[in-house]
């Protein structure tokens, strides 16, 4: 089941887009959308918002059922009491900018569902509202953790009927000193062993999903700094989503200053879907 965390807001009313994509491409067509009523916004509103995403829903064949709860104080814990710890279980978030320059997940209830581990998270920035959360070109950053990429796969499973195209992109990470100073032929030899690990992603992802091949595209870069090729290779190929994970290493360190991931929600020129797997 897909669960919306919903906050009420007009960044929270585009999130709402994708989670009824994901929700009508899931086997169980079912959507729960929870609103914690902090007052940040008026109350009636929310409700006539919540109404409107419903029909979304109901339009696009998926059943809806709303949890409007009171704050206690804790949005974190009371999202938590009203979602089902089940391995079936995905839960659509925000990542929306903040005043003071506080960056868009550190300190954020979305990143305590990040770092929660009990059921899949997506948090989402939206940057093309227009896309009515059904974006067609994807890129996909790739590491080399194999269980965090299956809940990417599947994320995207959810969408692949409708894709045109994912790029996979491998960085071969290099400490910058290193970097500065590396021969080609090491350089080479580095991209080598990321083209067999991304040979094996792709067929796992032609196995699992609907795509073929010539809708698959991969690349491989050696750098010192992946958030930057991640934002160049998204504008270079067009690409409406970036699908990447946010990795236990990043979520344990400062989720602002010099973080990766926070550097790509905030430069990116596409909608970026920052991902953890339950129990990853």
């Amino acid at each position: 089941m897909i669960y919306l965390a919903y906050d009420g807001s007009i960044n929270g009313d585009w999130i709402a887009w994708y989670a009824v994509t994901l929700a009508a491409h899931d086997p169980e067509r079912r959507l729960g959308i929870v609103h914690v009523a902090t007052a940040e916004f008026p109350l009636d509103e929310v409700r006539a918002k919540i109404e409107r995403i419903e029909r979304q829903g109901v339009a696009a064949g998926v059943a809806v059922a709303v949890a409007i709860v009171p704050s206690s104080g804790d949005v974190f814990r009371d999202l938590i009491a009203r979602i089902e710890n089940d391995a079936n279980t995905a839960v659509v978030c925000g990542a929306r900018v903040r005043g003071g320059g506080r960056g868009y997940l550190a300190g954020t209830v979305s990143e305590r569902l990040l770092d929660h581990r009990l059921f899949d998270v997506v948090a989402i920035r939206v940057v093309q509202p227009g896309l009515l959360g059904a974006p067609r070109r994807f890129l996909i950053p790739v590491a080399g953790d194999p269980q965090g990429l299956q809940t990417g796969m599947a994320l995207l499973g959810r969408f692949a009927p409708a894709v045109d195209h994912v790029h996979l992109l491998h960085v071969v990470m290099v400490k910058r000193i290193v970097f500065r100073r590396l021969r080609e032929a090491d350089a080479a030899n580095l991209r080598e062993k990321g083209w067999r690990h991304l040979e094996r992603i792709e067929a796992d992802l032609i196995a699992r999903t609907s795509l073929t091949a010539d809708r698959i595209g991969v690349d491989v870069v050696v750098s010192d700094d992946w958030a930057h090729e991640t934002i160049i290779a998204a504008s270079r190929h067009k690409s409406q989503l970036i699908l990447m994970e946010a990795s236990r290493r990043h979520l344990a360190g400062d989720f602002f200053y010099g973080n990766p991931v926070e550097v790509v929600l905030r430069d990116a020129p596409c909608d970026v879907a920052v991902y953890r797997g339950g129990g990853a």
